[in-house]
C-alpha cells in the first residue's frame, strides 16, 4: 500500500518559520528558507492537500494545530480519524492560550481499522518535543513511529511517502521499527 505522511508548514505561521519573517528568538532553530512557505498560509493549500492526500494515497496522515481544525473540519473524509500529539513542553504560540497538542488526520487503508489487522494504538501520544539539534517543527522520531502504527504500517509491504521531509524523521522512522503492542 502506499501510505503518506504530511507535516506541512502550519497554517498562519509558514511565512514566519519557513520564509522570510525572523521565527523565534530572532531565527534561532529556523530551517532554511523555502520560497514557497508563503502558500502555505493560505486555507486552500491545506485544503487542496488533504484532497491530495485522499485521493493519491491508501493511507495517510496530515498533523497540524489545534487553531486551524475547524476550519479543515469540512474537508475531512468522514471514515478519517483524529489522533492527538501532546507534547506537553511546547514552544509559546503569541497567544494567551498554550497549544500544548497537535492534532493528527488519520486515514487508516481500507482493510487495517480493525482489532486484529495490525498493533492496538492510542490516539494519543504524550510525548514532548525535542529541541537540542533539531529545527523548529521537527517531530520526535516517538511521533513518526507512532503515526505509522496508526497507519497499519507494514514495512515489508507499503511504500511511505513523506510529503515533507524536513528533518529526515519519517526516513528514520519507517525502518520497520514500531512501537511495543499495548498491553
Amino acid at each position: 500500500m502506499k501510505l503518506a505522511i504530511a507535516d506541512p508548514p502550519y497554517y498562519r505561521r509558514a511565512q514566519r518559520w519557513y520564509g522570510t519573517h525572523r521565527g523565534h528568538q530572532n531565527g534561532r532553530g529556523k530551517p532554511d528558507q523555502h520560497p514557497d512557505a508563503a502558500t502555505w498560509d493560505q486555507l486552500d493549500t491545506h485544503l487542496e492537500l488533504l484532497e491530495r492526500l485522499e485521493t493519491e494515497f491508501d493511507g495517510w496522515a496530515y498533523a497540524g494545530s489545534p487553531d486551524y481544525l475547524a476550519a479543515l473540519a469540512p474537508a475531512i473524509p468522514a471514515h478519517a480519524e483524529i489522533a492527538v500529539w501532546r507534547r506537553g513542553n511546547a514552544i509559546p504560540n503569541g497567544s494567551r492560550i498554550r497549544h500544548l497538542w497537535e492534532f493528527v488526520i488519520v486515514r487508516v487503508p481500507d482493510g487495517r481499522t480493525a482489532r486484529g489487522t495490525g498493533l492496538d494504538v492510542d490516539d494519543v501520544l504524550d510525548s514532548g518535543i525535542q529541541t537540542r539539534n533539531r529545527f523548529v517543527g521537527a517531530k520526535p522520531e516517538a511521533w513518526t513511529r507512532w503515526v505509522l502504527a496508526l497507519l497499519g504500517h507494514d514495512p515489508g509491504q507499503d511504500e511511505v511517502v513523506d510529503l515533507f521531509p524536513g528533518s529526515g524523521a519519517v526516513l528514520t522512522a519507517s525502518d520497520g521499527l514500531l512501537p511495543l503492542p499495548l498491553a
